[in-house]
């Protein structure tokens, strides 16, 4: 008698994250980046960890089609970034492209990247919180303590160092809309075995993007699970791949939207790029009234 074999649902975390009763896993008509509705002409885009994986193929490319002024792409290694302007160019050859080569644990020359920015460009517009590393999995015994506090450096500190230096040039009540997406995870919310050190990485930028939108009520700060991609990083973690089903276009188009009009209803919120945006506008005050889709409930001033 042979054993069976377990049948795995690839929906399965797709299904357990829904907020809305609709769900997607490739990008559609709403969150279209060519859409003329969606247009991004005239901002300034700057994405982090754009040299590869949802910098290069989700944000990048999605922005580019949404006809953005110009993308700057940081990443702490110049092997790929080529590649990520490259298939911008393709995309949109009117879209200015800056590359830059950036350790974003570094405080200072993160904020002489900044100056550099604003003035070439202005100031940005959106910011795309995107680097991140998972370079370290396994019980919390069995990692090295550098490899785990690695992951915090990166995911933590690089993304506060580049958001402040945002918001320095930006100030608290900007001239024009704009937007903050922290690429967070899913992860966050659950505990993952071997995993301790990403989750618990997402879940403080999660928490971060609460502060920004409390501190900063002028900015809509959001945090966007880009959903389950298999990426390097995403391949990475072997027992995932059965799940990782959603497209690139889909997390890019989402944060194109998020980009777009008034999304304030979200800002200190977070949205997976599964939910139904349709569904995220006409639940507005029911989000705004409950306080949905935060972890904290609770503001002290």
């Amino acid at each position: 008698m042979g054993t069976a074999s377990l049948e795995v649902d690839p929906d399965s975390f797709v299904k357990l994250d829904a907020f809305t009763s609709q769900t997607y896993r490739d990008v559609y008509p709403a969150i279209d980046p060519t859409r003329p509705e969606l247009s991004q002409a005239g901002k300034v885009i700057v994405i982090t960890g754009a040299s590869r994986g949802l910098g290069r193929l989700s944000f990048a490319a999605s922005f580019a089609h949404a006809h953005a002024d110009a993308i700057i792409l940081l990443a702490r290694s110049s092997i790929n970034l080529a590649e990520t302007e490259k298939l911008i160019k393709d995309i949109n050859p009117s879209t200015c492209v800056l590359s830059i080569v950036l350790d974003i644990c570094d405080e200072a020359k993160v904020k002489n990247v900044f100056d550099r920015i604003k003035n070439q460009f202005g100031i940005p517009h959106v910011l795309i919180n995107n680097a991140a590393v998972l370079p370290s999995q396994g019980k919390i015994t069995e990692q090295k303590s550098s490899q785990w506090w690695e992951t915090h450096e990166v995911n933590v500190r690089g993304t506060y160092n580049v958001t402040k230096a945002f918001l320095q040039m930006t100030g608290p009540n900007p001239a024009n809309p704009t937007t903050i997406i922290n690429v967070t995870s899913a992860a966050g919310h659950i505990v993952a075995q071997g995993m301790s050190s990403y989750c618990l990485t997402k879940l403080a930028v999660t928490q971060l993007t609460a502060f920004l939108k409390n501190e900063y009520p002028g900015i809509t700060s959001v945090s966007l699970h880009p959903g389950m991609i298999l990426t390097d990083m995403g391949s990475s973690v072997s027992w995932l791949e059965p799940f990782m089903r959603d497209t690139a276009e889909l997390s890019g188009g989402t944060a194109v939207w998020l980009s777009t009009g008034d999304k304030s209803f979200l800002s200190g919120r977070y949205v997976a790029a599964n939910w139904d945006v349709a569904e995220l506008e006409r639940r507005k005050e029911e989000i705004i009234r409950d306080n949905l889709l935060t972890v904290c409930n609770l503001y002290a001033s």
